[in-house]
């Protein structure tokens, strides 16, 4: 009683906020001449000069009719591909903060990031983009001026390459705000009667590597009172299968390109120099021991071969050893591991990629003809495509890699607001693959496996290597122990839980194309259970994990989000995420909700079937006493999910602060 009373409080009080501001404050001058470019005529724009810094031969810019709210707006189109825009120079206060928006639709645009607004002179100022067919959409940024006294504005076309299709601009707006002004509202209108996608389970999917305590001290500790027969431990075993753990990627990660699998098997077995992370390797958990943990989790296994220092005979061998009757039975592999990296044993010219994955898959399907193949590709078109013509016909999925800070060498620990930036990574990066998946005539056949994601990169300055370290070597050694610094509890906060729930919403919309998704890792390190000697932490990350892979429907439903921007350092995101889910019947229905405001509540109205939501509806929620909230051996239930009943007035309800809400509507 006391929750929902609260939540009655807080939405009085945003509604009399509101409502105070708007009366209060007239709407600020916008600083764009011809906003609405009704007074363009003959393809000009007062005001307003056209560019390009590509293809600028192979574009059309124009002054087109209707506008988003008038007769007209400004249209650019290339079909052989440009990065060009229509371009506005105006004055600005230094050390002022500003908000640009404005509308955008598009037909086929491919390509590069795609149509948007920017600031051509901060760089770093731009708003979500669109692509593809859309309708008008209203994009936002805010941002401070900095020392610069005149900005750039760019309705903007390619963006750091080409595009192909047409964009329509209309209604842009350049207006001073307050500087701690942050958004308070945001909608979400779910249209219940269209087509309902499924998705698959693997984007539930995890990863483990040879690397620090994920596997020795981590999920394999024979000798613990809390191993088993085995040597697996019981707790991690209990606490991942909780969690609907659906895949398991395994050894490696760059240690799968010096692991030698025969190494791993038989009754006798050597520890070995790991040539790659700087240790010596017991081999003590090998191929049989992986898969059957897999089996005592529930998990399906999924093994990464040697491309490395290993040749295509010995991925073969390794797929005929698990393959023969009784033996592991492993159906999902993955040729190589990052072998577009200069940091990868064997890395590899994007010409010398597609054979060898071709020669390799044909040798590993003559062992099995029923493997699932995977090969380790990028975003960028120079890889992945030369790599599809060669071997596309082999694999089921490309596998992308993608961490948002990069902590190899320094182990960063940036602040709620500079984490929480990095939320819409994941869906430009799906559709940069989309669209090379389109553009190679695949999509459909061939998925996108994220088989390591993470916000956080790992912790391994002075790592990987590609020859073995002496164990003398007291320099390596040290670098060795600075891996310890991913154990630090502080840095795993509601930032990360947000993140993760963003980039599982992001695979939700794109479930035809997303087939997996392996957080990287599941035990230690990075990842969402912490492991000691005594037992186990369950990180935020755990928490966000446990609500999707258990609580959502079987289907996504067509829903589109309006959010204002939350910005920060010169860069924002939509301070809402939002994905509808749902059963077959569309009778039950559950929405995750995710407010990525610091320390406000957010006002969100929700519609299903064109009605407002109203009443009470179960739901569980995620937050924190701080957004910078932590999970730790001392405290290892500070943050976790809180059952409470959420009342929908006219559709509009209350989400708290740094939160994500899975709501339940049953109709």
């Amino acid at each position: 009683m006391r929750a929902r009373t609260m939540v009655a409080t807080l939405l009085a009080a945003v509604l009399v906020t509101v409502a105070t501001i708007s009366l209060a404050a007239p709407p600020p001058a916008n600083l764009l001449p011809s906003p609405s470019f009704e007074a363009a005529r003959d393809d000009r724009a007062p005001g307003w000069v056209t560019r390009a810094w590509a293809g600028g031969d192979r574009c059309t810019w124009t002054v087109d009719s209707p506008g988003r709210t008038g007769r007209r707006c400004v249209s650019i189109r290339s079909d052989a591909g440009s990065d060009a825009a229509w371009t506005a120079t105006v004055p600005v206060e230094p050390g002022a903060h500003y908000r640009l928006s404005g509308g955008i639709r598009t037909r086929r645009v491919r390509g590069a990031v795609g149509a948007l607004l920017n600031i051509q002179n901060l760089q770093q100022v731009r708003t979500a983009r669109v692509r593809g067919d859309s309708g008008w959409t209203r994009v936002e940024a805010r941002f401070a001026s900095g020392a610069e006294t005149r900005v750039e504005v760019n309705c903007l076309f390619g963006g750091w390459g080409r595009s192909t299709g047409q964009a329509w601009f209309d209604d842009i707006t350049l207006e001073r705000i307050e500087p701690m002004s942050e958004p308070t509202c945001a909608t979400v209108r779910i249209d219940a009667g269209a087509r309902l996608t499924p998705y698959s389970r693997r984007l539930f999917g995890g990863f483990i590597e040879h690397f620090d305590r994920q596997v020795y001290g981590g999920l394999y500790e024979p000798g613990s009172p809390l191993a088993d027969e085995r040597g697996f431990r019981t707790d991690v075993i209990a606490a991942l299968k909780d969690l609907k753990l659906s895949i398991v990627r395994w050894p490696g990660g760059c240690f799968a390109s010096g692991y030698h699998w025969r190494d791993g098997v038989g009754p006798v077995r050597k520890p070995t120099q790991d040539p790659v992370w700087g240790v010596i390797d017991p081999n003590t958990f090998g191929t049989d021991e992986f898969v059957e943990w897999c089996r005592r989790v529930g998990c399906e296994p999924y093994i990464c071969t040697n491309a490395g220092n290993g040749t295509p005979e010995e991925m073969r061998d390794w797929v005929a050893y698990c393959s023969r009757p009784g033996g592991p039975a492993v159906r999902t592999w993955s040729i190589g591991n990052e072998n577009w990296g200069g940091h990868e044993i064997g890395a590899r010219t994007a010409d010398e990629w597609g054979p060898l994955v071709r020669r390799s898959a044909e040798l590993m399907l003559a062992a099995n003809p029923r493997l699932e193949l995977l090969a380790a590709a990028t975003p960028e078109a120079r890889w992945t495509m030369p790599l599809l013509a060669a071997a596309g016909s082999k694999l089921r999925s490309v596998a992308i890699h993608e961490y948002w800070l990069p902590c190899w060498g320094e182990n960063l620990m940036p602040d709620y607001l500079t984490c929480i930036m990095n939320s819409e990574g994941p869906e430009a990066t799906i559709s940069r693959v989309v669209d090379l998946l389109d553009d190679a005539g695949v999509r459909g056949r061939i998925g996108i496996a994220f088989d390591e994601w993470n916000l956080r990169g790992w912790h391994h300055p002075g790592f990987p290597r590609k020859e073995a370290t002496d164990p003398a070597d007291t320099a390596s050694a040290a670098l060795v122990r600075a891996r310890e610094k991913s154990d630090i509890a502080s840095q795993y906060t509601m930032a990360d839980a947000l993140f993760s729930a963003s980039f599982l919403n992001a695979c939700l919309r794109h479930a035809p194309d997303v087939s997996m998704a392996n957080i990287a890792p599941i035990v230690n390190t990075r990842g969402p259970l912490f492991v000691h000697r005594d037992g186990i932490v369950k990180r935020t990350t755990y928490h966000v994990l446990h609500m999707y892979a258990r609580m959502l429907g079987e289907r996504v439903a067509a829903a589109r989000v309006e959010a204002p921007a939350l910005a920060h350092a010169g860069r924002s995101v939509a301070a809402l995420d939002a994905v509808a889910t749902c059963d077959p019947a569309r009778k039950r229905w559950r929405l995750a909700l995710v407010n990525r405001l610091p320390d406000k509540p957010l006002e969100c109205e929700v519609t299903l079937a064109g009605k407002p939501l109203d009443g009470r509806h179960a739901a569980w929620t995620l937050s924190g006493d701080s957004p910078e909230a932590y999970n730790s051996v001392e405290r290892p239930d500070r943050v976790a999910p809180q059952r409470v009943d959420l009342e929908f007035r006219a559709g509009k309800v209350l989400l708290p602060p740094h939160s994500v809400t899975v709501v339940e509507v049953d109709r």
